[in-house]
């Protein structure tokens, strides 16, 4: 596997755990997003970069976009973002994918937390399946569940199924909702 940089939120759990897994591996460099905040560029040439964060109620945290504004990789190749959580995590994955794309970065391989647990994927799993998809540069896996659940559909059943995730998604973030008023209160 070719050298694979992770810049990862270091005030979060979440983020920080995910970034221990990954470093476990080889040819895998994990670094604070902290350690860059002064910087004017921050370097990752020669390596596939992958950003690790949580969503801040549909936005980028302040250390990720700076990541991503001051940067300086390869452009022909492809990175990888994963959202360990947060609110909104859909809207900040788009948030990301675009500042990127204006940077002229190509993100092939998109993970959030939601879809791990809707395929009832332990964290453990995911590190590998995530390295494998970004080594084969094919992340078809996901996209052949999809193409095989939704092939042959009318538009109007596909319009149903879709409505019924979106439905499954809104009570999935409900339910995180209580679960974190529960763990402060």
């Amino acid at each position: 596997m070719d050298k694979f940089v992770i810049f990862y939120d270091d005030r979060k759990n979440s983020c920080i755990n995910c970034a221990e897994k990954f470093g476990q591996y080889e040819n895998v460099e994990c670094r604070k997003i902290s350690d860059y905040q002064d910087q004017s560029l921050v370097y990752a040439t020669g390596a596939r970069v992958g950003l690790i964060f949580e969503s801040e109620n549909g936005k980028l945290p302040y250390g990720v976009s700076h990541i991503i504004w001051k940067i300086v990789a390869d452009k022909n190749r492809n990175h990888m973002i994963l959202i360990t959580g947060g609110s909104r995590e859909l809207k900040a994955a788009r948030a990301a994918v675009s500042d990127l794309d204006e940077r002229g970065y190509h993100i092939l391989n998109l993970y959030t937390r939601y879809v791990m647990e809707k395929n009832k994927i332990t964290p453990e799993e995911a590190v590998e399946w995530i390295l494998k998809d970004i080594e084969t540069e094919k992340p078809k896996r996901m996209k052949e569940r999809v193409k095989e659940k939704y092939q042959g559909m009318s538009r109007r059943e596909l319009r149903k199924e879709l409505r019924r995730e979106l439905k499954e998604y809104r009570e999935y973030q409900k339910k995180q909702i209580k679960i974190r008023k529960q763990k402060l209160s």
